[in-house]
């Protein structure tokens, strides 16, 4: 608004206005872009979060039947029925 109040003074140059406004628009502009840039990269961030968010809970369910979690601590032969459930090549050797 100060420049506006300027240019109505009497004898103000209306051309420096014209080229002060111009000058103060294209600031504001490159701040817009620049926000909007960021804008997009943290929706991104967002989508990504999601997605993990998504993967790791799923994974989670997955995890917390196979332990039973909800039972509490796994007894001597829950343990023992996992590792039977386990492919003989994840097993470590008895030697």
């Amino acid at each position: 608004m100060s420049l506006l109040n300027e240019v109505d003074k009497p004898g103000s140059d209306v051309d420096e206005y014209v080229d002060s406004l111009d000058a103060m628009l294209a600031h504001k502009l490159e701040i817009i872009a620049l926000l909007r840039r960021r804008l997009h990269t943290f929706r991104e961030h967002l989508k990504i979060e999601e997605i993990l968010s998504k993967k790791f809970y799923e994974q989670r369910a997955e995890m917390v039947p196979v332990f039973n979690l909800d039972d509490g601590l796994l007894n001597k032969n829950d343990e023992m029925q996992l590792l039977d459930n386990l492919p003989s090549n994840h097993l470590p050797s008895h030697n």
